[in-house]
C-alpha cells in the first residue's frame, strides 16, 4: 500500500497530499508520516494563485492495493467476531468458566471478555449467599438485597454507617 502511494507522488509532482487524502483512508498529515523516509519528494501546498488544484485520479495499482487493503480489513472484522462469537459460546457452555479464567487463553484481558459476553448476551454469573435476597420486576434481577454483617465487610463500605 505504502509503495503504491510512494508510486503516485513520485511519478506526479504536481499532486498534492490533500488531493491525494480525498481517494484514501487517511488524511493528508498521516500520509506525509507515511511517506517520511520513502524518497518521496515533500509537497508544498497548493497556492491559489496557480489556478484550481490538481484533479487526482489513483492509477490502477493503486486502487487494486487499496481494494486488497479493504479487503483484509474486511477478513478481519469476520474472523473477529467469529473468535468473539466462539468465546461466547464457550462462556455459556461452561456456567463454572469465569471471565479471567478464559482471559488466559485468549489474547485479551478479563475486562474484554467481559464486554464480548455482554456483547453476545451470555448470562451473568453473581455468587450470592445463600442469605441474599434477589428482587425481580416482571421475572427480570432488578436488585440485591444484601445482610448488613456482610455488606460492612465490604472492601469499599462506606465507614459512617457502621454501628458503633
Amino acid at each position: 500500500m505504502n509503495l503504491g502511494i510512494a508510486r503516485e507522488l513520485t511519478e506526479n509532482p504536481r499532486l498534492n497530499l490533500p488531493t491525494l487524502a480525498e481517494h484514501l483512508p487517511w488524511t493528508a498529515e498521516n500520509i506525509r508520516l507515511l511517506m517520511a523516509g520513502r524518497g518521496v519528494p515533500p509537497r508544498e501546498r497548493h497556492r491559489k494563485e496557480e489556478g484550481d488544484p490538481p484533479v487526482c485520479k489513483p492509477s490502477e495499482q493503486l486502487r487494486d492495493l487499496l481494494a486488497d487493503w479493504h479487503q483484509v480489513l474486511d477478513d478481519e472484522k469476520k474472523a473477529r467476531a467469529a473468535v468473539d462469537e466462539a468465546i461466547a459460546d464457550d462462556l455459556r457452555a461452561n456456567p463454572a468458566l469465569t471471565n479471567a479464567e478464559m482471559a488466559t487463553h485468549v489474547p485479551w484481558a478479563e475486562e474484554q471478555v467481559r464486554l464480548i459476553a455482554r456483547a453476545h448476551n451470555v448470562p451473568r454469573r453473581r455468587k450470592r449467599g445463600p442469605e441474599h435476597k434477589l428482587i425481580e420486576d416482571k421475572g427480570r434481577p432488578k436488585s440485591v438485597v444484601v445482610p448488613y454483617d456482610w455488606y460492612i465487610q465490604q472492601p469499599g463500605a462506606d465507614p459512617s454507617i457502621v454501628k458503633r
